[in-house]
């Protein structure tokens, strides 16, 4: 599984067609502690994930942002995303309007400084989603954030 890592604390899901023109300011108004929306004229709008530097992964099949809190490894993560997304814990946020491609960037990187290595290339069909987040413990020692997208 790959991990993007900031030094920042807070990622942000960039329309593909914004990220030449990010220059790593837009998402400072948020300062969400999990999760947050700014709006980009002509661009829509755009999720932030974050408040602590913590290692983030997508898992597409479930439309979910992992952020690693703490644990040795990433073995077994799958199932148990899998496993609480029936679950009746998960905290409503808000909802927020998403269509086409987006990059998952470190929000406080410019966009001319984004390298392939750096970012995490997104489809998302277009439309109106919940956003939720769940706090998992797969085991005694590790610990999952979860932030999904769900169709409404």
């Amino acid at each position: 599984m790959r991990w993007l890592e900031t030094d920042f604390g807070l990622y942000a899901l960039c329309p593909d067609s914004y990220v030449p023109d990010w220059d790593g300011v837009e998402a400072d108004a948020t300062a969400a502690d999990s999760v947050g929306k700014i709006v980009l004229p002509d661009h829509g709008d755009v999720l932030t994930l974050g408040g602590e530097p913590l290692a983030i992964t997508y898992l597409e099949n479930a439309m979910t942002f992992v952020r690693w809190v703490a644990a040795d490894d990433d073995q077994g993560l799958e199932a148990a995303v899998e496993a609480a997304a029936r679950s009746a814990d998960w905290q409503d946020h808000f909802e927020i309007t998403l269509e086409g491609g987006y990059t998952l960037l470190d929000s406080a990187m410019g966009g001319s400084e984004v390298s392939e290595s750096d970012v995490f290339h997104i489809d998302v069909p277009k439309g109106r989603y919940r956003v939720q987040s769940l706090l998992i413990a797969p085991s005694d020692e590790a610990e999952f954030q979860l932030d999904r997208l769900v169709s409404v």
